[in-house]
Parts: C-alpha cells; sequence; structure tokens
C-alpha cells in the first residue's frame, strides 16, 4: 500500500522506542539552542550566501523538515500527506518538562538570576533613577482574555460542538471556549493547565467534558453557561486523556488515557468515581463513544476497533469481527446509526458499519473519501462523513452520496478586502477532522486550525451562508521525524492602529483586527517564518525565515518590497528603527544585520561580537543605538549605523528605548525567577506608557510585572490560556490590549489591558446631581400628581362640565358681611379673604365689564435655554435658523435679526396644539427642517413638528411612554423615531412617525438612561446611561450590551457620536472619549475633560466639549487633537457645554447654565447668542420705574438685568445665595433682593454693587417692594410677618406687621404710601398702618383707597380670576395694567389670562400657553407696553401688548375654559432627570 501511494517507506518505531521518545523534556528555547547550534556559521563565510531564496529553499530541504514533496515523483499528494499525518497522530506524545518553582519576592537586584548571568555587568539603571518603593510589588493593571484567535484539529476530533443556548463550544490550547455567534464574542473556561485534546458534550447539551494533556492529565467536567467546574477527575490517565464520550444518561463518562497500554475508565463523574476500568491497546486507540442504543463503549485506532461492556465492576471488550468483508485497519472515527448499528471511518477511506448490538461487520463502503475518515456525524437523513481529502459528505443510511460540501471551494472563496484568500490553503484540501450539525447550522473544524459554520436550509445554501468562526496558524508533519512540530514564534502590533500580525511555521503571515475580533488577512512566504515587524509608518511589514533571510512587503497590496538572505539560520528576531530608516536582522548564526530601507534594503553593517544565537533586540528612540540579547543572557549595545559593540556599555544609561523586548536588562531583573535554568522567560514587553512589563513563560503562563522590575524577584500577577511555551507578546499601539501567542498550541491569545483607575469609578457629583437628584425629585412630584376627583356638573352647548369634588364640598365663609363687595357666587365667600372684601363707594359696573379686555398680547421673546438637566436639545435649521426647547416652548431663533418664532399651545383650543408640560428633548430629522420633541407627565407626548409650519404639529404621539422623555432620535432615513422613556424600565419605543404607529418596543435599562442616538450610516442605535451603553439592532429592537470593563459594568455614558459606519464614539462621566468598533471598546482618548457632556462627529473631525467649558477638536479616530477652545463670558464663571450642533463651519453650543454661543470652526472664534437663568425656578420679579429694563433673580443664585427692546442681558452678578424676590427703587437707582435664608440685599442698579445688607428672619423673603415714595421698604417673609425698614436711616427696621397665619406671598402700597395690604399664601388679606405696621381692624373703611399696584390675588377688583372651579390656591400671581384697564393672572399650570379690570365674577379673559409650570410673577412695563412673566420653568416670557384681537383663539365661554383646565393638575412641574 505503500509503494503504491509512492511513500518513502520508514520502519515504525517500537513501543519502547515510542516510550523513550515520549520522556524527553525539552523546552521551546532549548530547542532553540539546538537548531541555533547546528546553523552556526563564521561571518568570514557570510559573504558566499546570495540574496533571494534559493538558498532559502534549500536551506529548509535540507533541514530535511516540512518537505511537503514526499512522493518519488515530487508532486504533492493529498493521500500521501494523510498518511504521514495519522502517522504523527499515532507517534504524538505530548512530552512535557518540569519548571522551576516560583521563587519568593527578592527587593534587592543583586540577587536576582540575572546578577549571575553574563549580563550582570551591564545593568545599569538611568542616572536619576532610584528604585521604586512597590517595584517589588504586583502591579496595579489588570489582564483579561477577550479573544482567542486558533482551533485545535490537527490532533482532535468531535471538538467542536453547539450547546442548548445555540453557541459554540471548541478548545484551543488549554482554554475552553464558548462562542456567541450573535455577539462575536467569547467566554473562556480556563481551569486547565495543559493543551486540551479531547472534548464531549453531555445529553443536556450544556455540560461538557475536556481533557488534557500532560504528566497528570486532568478531566474537567463544567457547564457551557456558567464555565464552572462541576467535577474534576485525575489521577487514572497518564501523559494525556485523547478521547472522551458521555453516555445516553449522561451518568458515566468513558475515558480513553495515552499511556502504553492506552487505558480506558468509565467514571460515575458527579461521585468522581472510577466505576470501572481496563487496558485498551498497545497500539493507539483514535476515539472512542457511547452507543446511545445499547449503552456499549466502542473505541477505534490502530488495527483497533473494541466493543465494551461494564460486567461486575469489569470493563469488558470485545473485538470488532470484519469476516470477508475486510481485514483489521486503522480506524479514526466511529459513529451510531439510527439503528443502533456502528459506523467507523478508516485511514484509507472506507466506511464499515457494525452490527446493532453485536461485533460483525456487516456492510463495507469504500471510497467514500481519498484518505482518512476523520469524523462521521449521524442524523435521522444523513450520514455525514469528513474526510482528510477535505470533502464532507452527505450520504442516505445506505452510504449513497447525496451532494458534497468541498472545503477547498469554501477557503479559496473566502477573500480579503484585496480579493486574496483569508484561509489557509497550501494547494492541499482542509483535512476536515470534526462535524456537528444542530438544526440546519453545522459546525466544520479542519487540521489547519480554522472553525466554520455552514446554512443547510437547503442542499446549495452552503455556498452562499457560510462563515469563518475562529482562525488560527496551522500544525504540519515533518517529514523526517513523521511528528507534528510546526510552532507559532513571530508577532507585532501596528505602531497607530489596533492591528497585529503573526508568522508562523505554516509559511503564513496574519493579520488580525482587534476591535473585530477577527483575522483580516494572510499572506503565503516561501519559507517557515520565524519573527516579524511593522515599520514605523505601518505601511510595511518584514519577516524572518527559520532558514536565514528576510522578507519585506507592502502592508496593504502584500506587494513584496525587498528579499534578502544573508544567513542561513533562524532569522529571530526583525526590527525596524523608530525613525524608519534601519532595519535589524538578528539571527541565530550569532549576528545581526543592518540594513538601509532608503537604499533598497541594502546591508549597511555587521554587528559582531555575541556568542550564541541573538534573540532580542530594541533600538533606542533616536534610532542611534541598539541593543540585543542572546541566548546565552549576553546584553550588547551597539552604534548605528557603524555597527559598533560599545564595550563601556554604562555610557549609555540614560539612553531611552523605544520598546523594551529585551529579556536580560536593568529593568526585568525582577521577571526572572531566583532558580531558574534559563529558558523560563522566553519574551517580554513593556507597555506604552512605561508602567507595566508583561513576560511570556515556557510554562505557559502570561505575567504581569510592575516596569521598571529593577528588584531581585518582583511580584506579578499570572494569567492562564495557554498550554505551554509562550513565545512572544507585545501591547497594542494605545495599551488597550495584549497580545501573546503559544508556540505549540499556534494559539494567539487577545488580552484586554486595564489600567488602575478603569474598574467601577465613583460618580462626579455634577454627574450625580444632574442624573440621581433630579430622579429622585420628578419621583416625589410625580408621586404627588394625583388624579383629582371630578363631579359632573351638566352641559355648556352639549359639552359636558365637571369640577373637583373639594369644590363642591367647601362652604362660604360665615363672617362675610352683609355689605361685603363679594359678586354673587364668587369663589372668594370660600376663602379666607371674604370678610375683607368690599367694593368702592359709587362704583358702576359696565354692561361689558365680563367681555374679554381691549388688550391682549403675543410673544415676543423668551430668555431661557433648558440645558441643566437636558442635552443634545440645541440644533440648526438646514436654513441656519437655531432650534431649542424651552418651558414647553420650541423656539426657532433667527441669528440675524435676533428674533424668535415659537410652537406653543394655546390652552384655549380644543385640541392640543403643543406641548403642555416642560419639553424635556429635542431631535432633528436628517433633512433638518422638521423635529420632534418630548415632555414629562403622566402621558407624554412626543410631537413631530416643522420649522417651517409653527402653528401646528406634523404627528403627535402618546400612549406607550408613561413618565418623561429622555431623548429621541430619528432614523438615518427619516422614516422612524425612538424615544426612550424615564420609567423604571427606562423603556425604548420605535415609532413610524407619520403614522404613528409603534412598530417595536422593549425595556431599555433598569439604570438611568440619558441619551440615544441612531447612526447616520447603519441602521443601529446606541443609548448611554448610568453604567450604561447598548448597542441596539432595530427590527425588532434587540440590544447588545458594550464590550467596556472587566467586571461587565461600565462608567456612566452621557453622550454619543458617529464618525463613520461601524464606529460609535461615547463621552463617559469621567471625561475621556470611547470609541466602539462595532460594539466592541476600541481607541481611547482619557480624561480629555473633567466630564464629556457632549459629542459631535463628522467623518474628517470630532469635537467634544466638556463641563470644564473646554471644546476641543480630533481628528475622526482619536489619534490627535486638533485644537481646543476655552469658552469664557464675563457673566459666566463656567460654561459647562451639554449641546452642540454644526452645520457648515458654524458650531452652535448649549452651556448648562442657559447660554447658547456660536463658533466659527474655521478661525475658533465664537459670540454669544442669547442666555438665561440657569437653573431652579425664577422667583423674583420686577420692572424698572421709568426704562425698558427688567430684574429677576432665582435659584441660580444670580440677579440679572435685561433690556427688553434689544431682548438682551445688560447685566448681571452672583449673589452667593439663593433669592425670591426683587424690587427697585422708584427713582430706579436702587434694587432690593429678598434671600431664601432671610436676608436683604440692596444694590446700586447701574452696577450691582452692595449697598447695604440686612437680615432679620431665617425663613426666606417672599416679597419685598417699596412704598410710591421711595422712603420705606416692605419685606414679606415666610415667618408670617412683614418688616418696614426706613431707607434714610440706612435701612433701619423701624416696624414689624404680625398677624398673618400664613407666609406672605403678595404686598401693595396704598399710592400715598400711608397704608399697606398683604395676602398669603392661604388667601388671607390685611391692612396694615405705615410705618408703625398696625393692623387695620375695620377692612371696610379702606373700600375707597387708592392702592398704587395691585398684585394680590384676593381682592374686590380681581375676584374674577379665581375661578368657579379653583379652591383659589392655583392663581399664583397676578398685576395690573397701569392704566386701570386690564389685569393678568399667572396660574400653576402655567397659563397666562388676561381679564378686564376690575375683573368679576364671570369674566371671559383672554388665554395664553408658553409656560410649563408655575408662573410666579408677571408685571407689565411702566407704560404698559409690555408684560414680562417668568416661571419655575427657568423661562422669562416678554409678551409684547396689542390692542385688538389677541393673536390666539378665544374662549368660548368661561366655563369651557375653566372645564378644559380643571382636569390639568395644579401642581409645579417637577425638574426632569435628562442628564
Amino acid at each position: 500500500m505503500l509503494a503504491k501511494l509512492g511513500l518513502r517507506k520508514q520502519k515504525a518505531p517500537s513501543n519502547d522506542a515510542l516510550s523513550d521518545a515520549n520522556g524527553r523534556q525539552r523546552g521551546g528555547q532549548r530547542r532553540e539552542r539546538r537548531e541555533g547550534d547546528a546553523g552556526r556559521r563564521s561571518e568570514k563565510d557570510d559573504s558566499h550566501y546570495s540574496d533571494g531564496y534559493d538558498d532559502d529553499d534549500r536551506a529548509d530541504s535540507a533541514d530535511g523538515e516540512y518537505d511537503d514533496r514526499i512522493n518519488i515523483n515530487g508532486a504533492s499528494s493529498s493521500a500521501t500527506f494523510d498518511v504521514d499525518d495519522v502517522e504523527a497522530l499515532r507517534r504524538e506524545r505530548y512530552g512535557r518538562r518540569n519548571h522551576p518553582a516560583e521563587s519568593g519576592v527578592a527587593k534587592s537586584a543583586r540577587e536576582s538570576f540575572l546578577a549571575r548571568k553574563a549580563c550582570g555587568d551591564d545593568l545599569h539603571a538611568p542616572t536619576s533613577h532610584a528604585t521604586a518603593f512597590n517595584a517589588h510589588m504586583a502591579p496595579d493593571n489588570d489582564l483579561e482574555l477577550d479573544f482567542a484567535y486558533g482551533y485545535r484539529g490537527h490532533d482532535a476530533r468531535n471538538n467542536g460542538i453547539y450547546n442548548a443556548d445555540g453557541r459554540i463550544v471548541y478548545a484551543s490550547a488549554a482554554c475552553g471556549i464558548v462562542y456567541d455567534g450573535d455577539e462575536h464574542t467569547q467566554e473562556f473556561f480556563t481551569f486547565h493547565g495543559d493543551d486540551i485534546l479531547c472534548l464531549a458534550v453531555h445529553p443536556d447539551l450544556d455540560i461538557v467534558a475536556t481533557g488534557q494533556a500532560g504528566r497528570d492529565p486532568v478531566v474537567c467536567v463544567w457547564s457551557t453557561r456558567t464555565r464552572e467546574v462541576l467535577a474534576e477527575l485525575r489521577g487514572f490517565h497518564q501523559r494525556a486523556v485523547t478521547s472522551l464520550s458521555f453516555d445516553a444518561t449522561g451518568k458515566f463518562l468513558a475515558t480513553v488515557g495515552l499511556d502504553d497500554e492506552h487505558s480506558i475508565a468509565v467514571y460515575d463523574w458527579e461521585n468522581k468515581k472510577v466505576l470501572a476500568n481496563s487496558k485498551g491497546d498497545t497500539k493507539r486507540i483514535f476515539d472512542c463513544a457511547y452507543n446511545p442504543h445499547d449503552g456499549r463503549i466502542v473505541t477505534v485506532g490502530e488495527r483497533h476497533i473494541k466493543f465494551w461492556i461494564v460486567e461486575n465492576g469489569y470493563l469488558v471488550g470485545k473485538n470488532g469481527v470484519y469476516g470477508r468483508l475486510g481485514k483489521p485497519s486503522t480506524l479514526l472515527s466511529v459513529a451510531f446509526g439510527e439503528d443502533g448499528s456502528t459506523f467507523t471511518g478508516t485511514q484509507h477511506g472506507t466506511v464499515y458499519q457494525w452490527a446493532d448490538g453485536g461485533e460483525e461487520c456487516i456492510q463495507k463502503f469504500d471510497f467514500v473519501h481519498q484518505g482518512p475518515v476523520y469524523d462521521i456525524f449521524v442524523t435521522e437523513d444523513y450520514v455525514i462523513t469528513g474526510g482528510g481529502d477535505g470533502k464532507i459528505n452527505f450520504c442516505t443510511q445506505y452510504m449513497e452520496k447525496v451532494f458534497t460540501i468541498s472545503m477547498s471551494q469554501v477557503a479559496e472563496s473566502i477573500i480579503d478586502e484585496h480579493g486574496k484568500p483569508v484561509c489557509y490553503y497550501d494547494g492541499r484540501a482542509p483535512c476536515v477532522r470534526s462535524l456537528h450539525l444542530s438544526g440546519v447550522q453545522l459546525l466544520v473544524g479542519t487540521a489547519t486550525g480554522e472553525l466554520y459554520e455552514f446554512d443547510l436550509s437547503t442542499e446549495d445554501a452552503w455556498k452562499r451562508n457560510r462563515r469563518i468562526i475562529t482562525q488560527g496558524h496551522a500544525n504540519a508533519v515533518n517529514s523526517a521525524t513523521l511528528s507534528y512540530s510546526a510552532e507559532l514564534w513571530g508577532l507585532d502590533c501596528h505602531p497607530s492602529k489596533a492591528k497585529f500580525i503573526t508568522a508562523g511555521d505554516d509559511k503564513t503571515v496574519r493579520a488580525y483586527d482587534m476591535y473585530l475580533r477577527r483575522q483580516v488577512s494572510a499572506r503565503s512566504v516561501a519559507s517557515r517564518a520565524r519573527s516579524c515587524s511593522y515599520s514605523p509608518d505601518g505601511k510595511y511589514i518584514a519577516v524572518g525565515f527559520y532558514g536565514g533571510g528576510f522578507l519585506v512587503y507592502e502592508e496593504k497590496t502584500g506587494a513584496e518590497v525587498a528579499a534578502k538572505k544573508h544567513r542561513r539560520s533562524i532569522i529571530s528576531d526583525v526590527k525596524f528603527s523608530p525613525d524608519g530608516r534601519w532595519l535589524a536582522v538578528a539571527s541565530h548564526d550569532f549576528f545581526i544585520d543592518v540594513y538601509d530601507t532608503t537604499c533598497d534594503f541594502k546591508r549597511a553593517g555587521v554587528c559582531k561580537g555575541h556568542s550564541a544565537p541573538v534573540t532580542h533586540l530594541d533600538w533606542s528612540e533616536d534610532s542611534k543605538y541598539l541593543q540585543s540579547n542572546s541566548q546565552d543572557f549576553e546584553l550588547f549595545f551597539w552604534e548605528m549605523p557603524t555597527c559598533e559593540l560599545i564595550e563601556f556599555s554604562a555610557a549609555l544609561k540614560d539612553v531611552q528605548w523605544a520598546t523594551w523586548t529585551c529579556v536580560a536588562g536593568w529593568p526585568v531583573t525582577g521577571v526572572w525567577p531566583k532558580h531558574s535554568d534559563g529558558t523560563d522567560v522566553l519574551s517580554c514587553a513593556r507597555s506604552r506608557d512605561g508602567r507595566v512589563v508583561a513576560t511570556t513563560n515556557e510554562d505557559g503562563i502570561v505575567r504581569l510585572f510592575r516596569y521598571p522590575n529593577d528588584v531581585g524577584r518582583g511580584d506579578h500577577k499570572t494569567y492562564v490560556g495557554h498550554s505551554f511555551h509562550v513565545t512572544k507578546c507585545c501591547f497594542s499601539f494605545n495599551d488597550e490590549f495584549l497580545i501573546t501567542i503559544g508556540g505549540e498550541d499556534r494559539t494567539t491569545l487577545q488580552w484586554r489591558h486595564y489600567e488602575p483607575d478603569e474598574g467601577d469609578e465613583e460618580m462626579t457629583s455634577d454627574v450625580e446631581e444632574e442624573v440621581f437628584t433630579s430622579v429622585e425629585n420628578y419621583t416625589e412630584s410625580s408621586a404627588a400628581i394625583v388624579a383629582t376627583p371630578m363631579v359632573f356638573i351638566g352641559h355648556v352647548r352639549g359639552i359636558p362640565q365637571y369640577v373637583p369634588a373639594s369644590v363642591l364640598d367647601a362652604t362660604p365663609s360665615r363672617d362675610i358681611p352683609s355689605h361685603s363687595g363679594l359678586d354673587p357666587g364668587s369663589r372668594l365667600a370660600f376663602l379666607p379673604c371674604a370678610s375683607s372684601v368690599f367694593a368702592p363707594d359709587n362704583y358702576e359696573r359696565d354692561a361689558d365689564i365680563l367681555n374679554p379686555p381691549m388688550e391682549s398680547v403675543t410673544l415676543e421673546a423668551t430668555y431661557g435655554f433648558r440645558a441643566y438637566d437636558s442635552r443634545n436639545n440645541l440644533f440648526y435649521t438646514a436654513l441656519g435658523d437655531v432650534v431649542y426647547p424651552t418651558a414647553s416652548l420650541n423656539v426657532v431663533y433667527n441669528r440675524q435679526t435676533h428674533t424668535q418664532n415659537f410652537m406653543a399651545t394655546n390652552p384655549a383650543a380644543e385640541h392640543i396644539q403643543g406641548h403642555t408640560a416642560d419639553i424635556t428633548c429635542l431631535t432633528r430629522h436628517p433633512n433638518g427642517m422638521i423635529f420632534a420633541s418630548g415632555e414629562v407627565g403622566r402621558n407624554p407626548k412626543l410631537i413631530v413638528w416643522s420649522a417651517n409650519m409653527l402653528a401646528k404639529p406634523v404627528t403627535i404621539i402618546r400612549g406607550y411612554f408613561k413618565t418623561a422623555i429622555v431623548s429621541a432620535t430619528f432614523s438615518r432615513d427619516g422614516s422612524k423615531l425612538c424615544a426612550v422613556d424615564c420609567d423604571i424600565d427606562h423603556k425604548i419605543g420605535l415609532y413610524d412617525w407619520k403614522t404613528g404607529e409603534l412598530i417595536s418596543r422593549c425595556s431599555g435599562s433598569p439604570e438611568k438612561i440619558v441619551s440615544i442616538a441612531w447612526s447616520p450610516f447603519q441602521d443601529y442605535i446606541v443609548t448611554a446611561g448610568v453604567k450604561h451603553c447598548v448597542f441596539w439592532a432595530t427590527n425588532p429592537l434587540k440590544g447588545r450590551k458594550a464590550v467596556f470593563s472587566k467586571h461587565g459594568t461600565i462608567q456612566t455614558a452621557l453622550c454619543i457620536g458617529f464618525p463613520a459606519a461601524d464606529t460609535t464614539i461615547v463621552g463617559t462621566q469621567d471625561g475621556s472619549l470611547y470609541l466602539f468598533r462595532g460594539y466592541q471598546l476600541g481607541t481611547n482618548a482619557r480624561r480629555v475633560h473633567t466630564v464629556t457632556q457632549s459629542i459631535v462627529a463628522t467623518r474628517d473631525t470630532l469635537i467634544s466639549a466638556g463641563s470644564e467649558g473646554i471644546v476641543k477638536f480630533w481628528t475622526a479616530d482619536l489619534s490627535m487633537l486638533i485644537r481646543s477652545v476655552t469658552i469664557e463670558h464675563p457673566y459666566v464663571p463656567k460654561a459647562c457645554i451639554k449641546s452642540m450642533h454644526l452645520l457648515g463651519k458654524m458650531l452652535v453650543l448649549g452651556a448648562r447654565s442657559g447660554e447658547v454661543y456660536e463658533m466659527n470652526t474655521t478661525s475658533y472664534s465664537y459670540n454669544l447668542l442669547f442666555q438665561g437663568h440657569a437653573y431652579g425656578t425664577i422667583w423674583g420679579l420686577d420692572v424698572h420705574p421709568s426704562d425698558h429694563q427688567i430684574c429677576t433673580v432665582g435659584d441660580d443664585s444670580t440677579i440679572r438685568i435685561w433690556d427688553v427692546p434689544s431682548r438682551r442681558l445688560f447685566v448681571s452678578r452672583a449673589l452667593g445665595a439663593q433669592a425670591r424676590s426683587v424690587a427697585y427703587h422708584p427713582d430706579g437707582t436702587h434694587i432690593s433682593v429678598g434671600l431664601s435664608g432671610g436676608g436683604i440685599v440692596i444694590l446700586s442698579s447701574d452696577s450691582l454693587d452692595t449697598v447695604h445688607l440686612r437680615k432679620d428672619r431665617e425663613q426666606p423673603i417672599g416679597v419685598l417692594k417699596y412704598s410710591p415714595n421711595g422712603q420705606y421698604l416692605a419685606v414679606g417673609s415666610d415667618e408670617h410677618s412683614i418688616d418696614i425698614y426706613d431707607i434714610s436711616k440706612q435701612y433701619s427696621r423701624i416696624g414689624v406687621s404680625k398677624g398673618h397665619s400664613a407666609k406672605v406671598t403678595h404686598i401693595d402700597w396704598s399710592s400715598d404710601s400711608a397704608l399697606l395690604q398683604s395676602s398669603t399664601s392661604n388667601r388671607e388679606i390685611m391692612f396694615w398702618e405705615m410705618p408703625n405696621g398696625a393692623q387695620v381692624k375695620f377692612p371696610h373703611d379702606l373700600r375707597n383707597v387708592d392702592w398704587h399696584t395691585w398684585t394680590s390675588v384676593v381682592g374686590w377688583p380681581v375676584q374674577g380670576i379665581i375661578p368657579q372651579t379653583s379652591t383659589g390656591e392655583d392663581i399664583t400671581c397676578c398685576d395690573r395694567t397701569h392704566t386701570r384697564t386690564a389685569v393678568a393672572s399667572g396660574d400653576a399650570r402655567g397659563v397666562l389670562r388676561l381679564y378686564q379690570y376690575p375683573c368679576h365674577r364671570g369674566a371671559v379673559p383672554r388665554c395664553f400657553g408658553a409656560h410649563s409650570g408655575p408662573i410666579t410673577q408677571c408685571k407689565f412695563l411702566f407704560d404698559d407696553s409690555y408684560l414680562i412673566t417668568v416661571g419655575a420653568d427657568m423661562t422669562i416670557c416678554q409678551w409684547r401688548v396689542v390692542l385688538g384681537a389677541s393673536s390666539v383663539p378665544q374662549l368660548g365661554a368661561p366655563v369651557d375654559a375653566f372645564g378644559a383646565l380643571a382636569v390639568r393638575p395644579a401642581h409645579p412641574s417637577p425638574s426632569i432627570p435628562l442628564s
């Protein structure tokens, strides 16, 4: 048979010889030393070497290894290779060597291992360096296994399966891997300490068992859902566990070992007991399986098949009987048919079928494959076989082929962006080693380290729907020894991108994307690759080969740039200088060749002097020096480019090294075990920030030390995942990842690197206030907004009318005198003021007194921008106007004319025209003219409207959201609208906004979501919030958490931007910018702001802004900061930027304190467009006695004076305390301010300098007012009293008026300054003599007094402003015109009404809407040209007074209006948590 296949015959070694071979113990560096010694050449022979690869190819052939031209004719033969592969499997013994015990911490570098080596005299620390006090301690940094590239397929079978959740379970190196195909993430089982060789799945499809190599191999039974160990089975097998199988009940587990007798054991795995065991065979057993039908165990191997049963505690086996159908063959696979029969696959492509319940062969199927049959999987419809010929055959139960999947075609058809295959393909068909079918998904593992998934919904669906699950470097058979010995040694990370390359003995160089977690390209090279390196600009890749020589090619195209060969031994390291001028090439010939990249890579010099193979190189930052290590721990320094050895090494102790990969040197003395044999540490890599150094070791453990580690032995953190012999490590360009490669496991592990401050972070006080405090306030306010019981009272013009039940239950006051001035049915009769209301003498009531007044108002301007608890709510229209919300208004601001237009509601309209509560979010349609805004409330509205037509909304959506709409976003095509609620689940709703149809909905997060954004490039949504960052598919809504933190949680994310497809940037509460590729965290710019509040992203530029008021301009990939601009203004101490929007070169910015700026992004100049109060309620308002100016104070602790005609802030100052009231002196020179702490401040009106300070109360000063003659100041407080101050006596207190039973809310002086009237929150009204403050006991005597102002909401001239359906508490303020023809009132719902004066019961008002909460004050200007209102919504509204019809529709009847308004809860609009 061998002659027919064209094989060179080789004598198989005896079992004793195999046993001897199994006992050899060698490490990766020891093996390299032997290879290096064999290949040493003197420098005088170096001149005979030629460039090119002819010698390289001969060198490989001369070594007698990896000779793929095995057959006599020199042609490649797949069958020949497969026979060698089987022979290599048979001979494999997984030899391992002992490793030195871990030594303790030693602080002194003199005690280090390196101090006793050749480099001991060259370990010089920098001049100014002192060993850190914690250098010997483990670092604060940490690593977490993020992704594994590779799959063990060359010597395994049946080791890729689907679990019960549809996730893929397989093994690579010492990791059990659970792969989520939907999210492209992996979870790891890392209990094993050596290569996992076999895997079996429990019948419940959750539990799996894995067996490993090693002197004392362990079998682990674990859950694929939790990755927890359920059982650990050890002590019976030796060398390795090569095969496993659960029985049909899942209670028993059969195992096969690699000892000389290939013993078989049956475990009760839950109790960790061996129930039975037996010697298997002296020949290799390749597979075992429980027959699910009869419970027998079947083992197959080298000319071996046995059927086993457990009898009386013994494992009894019977040999299979071929009969006339064949003769004993090497069997590689076993499976069971639906009828209980057994199928086995042979080395030569034949499948045998064995009788159910017996040992007889009943069928033989020849030529199923052209080569070994490595795996068989049986379903109800098919017998699926995978072979060494790269074919997957789907056969009937009678082995008639139905269709075939050719893995060769698959490997050739999967290509990269340049049209080149990304699969390993060397001309031979990829050998199929593992098959598993779940539903219509077929999982295929190949011997070349690749795992594929195919869709089998139809017989040809696999041609279109297939994907690579993972890829790693392939193994290969040494043709001289017929053993596996291919390794992986080359690794380097891209200098500026999240990419890395690996180079291995499979003659490929592969590139991977760390964020995508995929292999993106593979390049075949002519020889076994042992080293690789990127050029400093990332444009070129250099590859060093096993047989000497190196190759340089372009990273993008793969085009060859240079190929040189001046050595015949292993090129162990290649490295470009930081300036890109030189390429250093280290070889096991003891030399370092230096090449000039600017002269076609001409050799510029040779570094001579090492006495052992050179292993590691590092360049200095200035490219003037090179340091190198050799296998005998020499540390040499070279001057470049002369290549002169620097004898006095201490002269370079202050040189800065661009990298540190040398394992011998002063900063890595502590990474070596004290009793090392010199082969423990294979590589090291310093992080880019110089804080830690990682080492890879012969024992398979990755270690992390502090850097520099100039101690005897440093404490460290250890990480497992590789089996043993980890050859190299490298940090990514931004230190986000550490990449490690395993030599013999050929697995690449990607570790996420965490800096000490990247765990769960404490929330800053500002963010906590924005996110949590406002949430609590809103929750409390929402709980207070209860449904008011209403009673039906009849119809008016067919419209049903309702009033609160409490109104009907109220009874009139018993103290009403007979000559009272109360109108019949007046609501004042039910209030405490009833006994003090008297009409003036000789008053004649006009016939039309109940009609609306001739005066009306139109909203001209507003001062305010809601930003303190909102974000991303400031935009340009397509025409360049600025759109923003304040109160219940959407404002469209024209920058050129400094005018505003509004989308407002009309309280008198039958249908909703706008918002009736605080607008909490705003978003812009892609066309730039349509906007959507959401509000707060029990059933909040989401309104879509056009900036071209503000009078009528386009669509009003309501019903799904229940608390407050905190953020919204249009889809990239503008057809859909998605929004987030502020309820306990923060539910998300996706609408077709044109029809109002709810397309999809889901719960968002139990934590607060503050922002939602739709990518303009693709259909996915991102939500950000408290420890929340989720990426959502849109049809239907399905979320995937961002891979963000090692604890599975993230810090608070506040804002989102999209610079490109599959790219998302998130701003965080610690001031960082995080760039995601897909949903994987990518590049980060750490702590660039105090808190990152807003992001604007374009294809070229990213703009970020923070709470410190700095706007930063970045390249889109965050690689470079272009410009920083600090936003400053005389009246604003710190501009916390919460919103930004870019239109062309103009950038509009909204600050938390209510300012809106505009910046030219070309010149970086900016100007203030407008501003308002920062936060909280505006409590105080007064108008200048003779000028068109107003003064306001509030909770933001500022006083502001506004110029009404120009609609701009005139002057402002901080008060240092919250203010509740304000008043102008009659001559306009002074302004008095009442503070919430009970004090009063008198300021100069022109400069706002402090003139006087007084504090006689502890409770807030709710109202104050100067007498008309300017001599006195009356101050009402929440302590139920009024203090009288004499201005001429330096504001000394001359009287106190006491008697009220509630806080004083309104004060009015008589025109002669002799009397004062006051009203309270419980609607008392009292009168006082001035200045002594004595109470007037008989209000009737004051019925004819001329009052200079009227601001009290109770009294004879305003008894009509309290609706019949009101208890009187909801009317908050009023003011009379100076012409005494009209009176304005504001209520707790934000409705402004205008009545004739005096106002009698039944008067019909004109109603206006703008405010969203209580109107705290309203004032007419001195000439009645304007009416000003302020409110709890932080907004100042400037209404122009006009004559004639109102600009909004009028009420039909007072009952209609009040009836309609009565159903709205009379409570302040709460502060909504939207930050």
